[in-house]
């Protein structure tokens, strides 16, 4: 059988070139930290793309999931959301979209404001309630059947393939899943929310993980990041504001909780296969 992902040391040129037909490539940089793609930023006479190889099985399946549900939810919210379009070299999905101008939030946190922490903790509330609110219908978003939709599964089979049985001794499935009630975005953390010169949302990006979960999925990944106390009472205080309704503190400490567990169990592994340092 015939791999299904990407090596690093593929020739990506031939591909990336035969992907954007016609356009003149001027530059191809890797973006070194890439986790769970290769990444590629390639320089155009059109402007900027990036192109995301998966490098495992698991993240082959994923990137179509992420293509189908950025696809799905275009324009259905207040905030940009990532255009991609899904290509194969021999069987293989990988992903292109142009590149949306703007900085991570990761990059900016601490270096915000009081003022601008309030707006950009509203906006990403705001953008978290809508998606919440999308009225959905299941076979209008995925037409693949071979990876976990529901947010829980999906992390069982990561964990599962991708963490040491050590480190995911908290996981316990069968125990927190719940009845999934709306859409969410699955991994919302600070580095895919891109800010302007402004420090304003510019964009959301980053769909992989996303899928069918509960509210706490998304509040309380924002949360798992470090980031200012002040950030993360405006993010819930903003997020009961749009969403009208309370949200339960156990509840949300506990998911939290999961989701630090979650990152540090896929360091490890990272750290273990020579790509995180």
């Amino acid at each position: 059988m015939s791999e299904v992902y990407f090596k690093i040391d593929e020739n990506f040129e031939p591909i990336i070139k035969k992907a954007l037909a016609g356009k003149e490539v001027k530059l191809m940089n890797l973006i070194t930290t890439g986790w769970t793609n290769i990444v590629y930023e390639v320089a155009t006479n059109e402007g900027n793309y990036f192109f995301r190889f998966p490098r495992d099985e698991f993240w082959s399946r994923t990137i179509v999931k992420d293509s189908e549900f950025a696809g799905y939810i275009y324009q259905k919210t207040s905030f940009n959301t990532c255009q991609l379009e899904l290509k194969r070299d021999e069987g293989r999905p990988f992903s292109v979209h142009k590149k949306i101008a703007g900085t991570p939030l990761a990059e900016k946190i601490e270096t915000l404001s009081e003022e601008e922490i309030a707006q950009v903790s509203a906006d990403i509330a705001k953008f978290m309630a809508e998606l919440h609110q999308v009225n959905f219908q299941n076979e209008k978003i995925f037409t693949i059947n071979d990876i976990g939709l529901n947010l829980s599964e999906f992390l069982d089979e990561l964990l599962i393939k991708h963490v040491s049985q050590e480190d995911r001794e908290f996981w316990k499935f069968s125990d927190t899943v719940e009845t999934p009630k709306c859409l969410v975005h699955g991994d919302l953390n600070l580095s895919n929310v891109l800010l302007d010169e402004n420090n304003k949302v510019t964009a959301i990006i980053d769909f992989g993980f996303a899928g069918y979960g509960n509210i706490y999925d998304d509040v309380a990944r924002i949360l798992s990041r470090n980031c200012p106390k002040n950030f993360k009472q405006e993010i819930i205080n903003n997020y009961e504001k749009y969403a009208q309704t309370k949200l339960d503190e156990k509840k949300l400490e506990d998911k939290v909780t999961e989701w630090i567990n979650i990152d540090q169990g896929y360091i490890n592994y990272m750290r273990g296969i020579g790509i995180y340092e």
